[in-house]
């Protein structure tokens, strides 16, 4: 048990600290100039309802081709709402172009030179079938940007399980105009 006073470094720090109080795990974060300490307790009241995540059944016809392009002048930083209600800046790299239901899309995504693509998207069931918005992730475009979008794949963002994360929301654009019936849904209490 921490009696007095400990001094620990935030994530933002090479070497940040963790410490423990009883059950429970504090990890001090730093986010825009701004201390937080994230208590992670075991025996919250959500924690102890939590009894899984509902999933759409898994569809083939939810995975398909995509093309990835990236920005002419390289990755830009949107400005989007996020999940505290703060407008924050989101590092984007590109956009992917598919096809779904005979219409072609166009997302835009993170990441690049060779690494996985990850996204911010909602759709047409966002926050009635499903969360209010969900995350995807691609496997790294080959050399001439073609990877696969499978949406079967799309999973809720952390703020979903608990109020002290900070998601971004989609970045115009990225709110498709059909009913997405894949991947997860939302979190189940019980």
């Amino acid at each position: 048990m921490l009696e007095g006073e400990a001094a620990l470094r935030p994530d933002t720090d090479p070497a940040p600290d963790r410490a423990t109080h009883g059950d429970r795990r504090l990890v001090p974060i730093e986010r825009e100039g701004e201390l937080a300490l994230r208590v992670f307790d075991p025996a919250a009241p959500a924690r102890a309802v939590f009894a899984g995540i509902d999933v759409f059944p898994y569809a083939p016809e939810w995975a398909v081709p995509a093309v990835f392009t990236p920005f002419a002048d390289g990755g830009r930083a949107v400005t989007v709402p996020n999940a505290d209600g703060r407008d924050r800046p989101l590092e984007v790299a590109g956009q992917i172009a598919f096809t779904l239901a005979g219409e072609t899309h166009t997302l835009t995504v993170s990441g690049s030179d060779g690494s996985r693509l990850s996204g911010v998207i909602a759709d047409l069931t966002s926050g009635h079938e499903t969360y209010r918005f969900r995350f995807i992730t691609l496997p790294a475009p080959d050399a001439e940007g073609r990877t696969v979008l499978d949406l079967n794949r799309a999973y809720l963002p952390p703020c979903a399980f608990a109020d002290h994360f900070v998601c971004p929301f989609p970045p115009p654009g990225n709110r498709l105009p059909l009913s997405v019936e894949a991947g997860e849904r939302h979190v189940v209490t019980g």
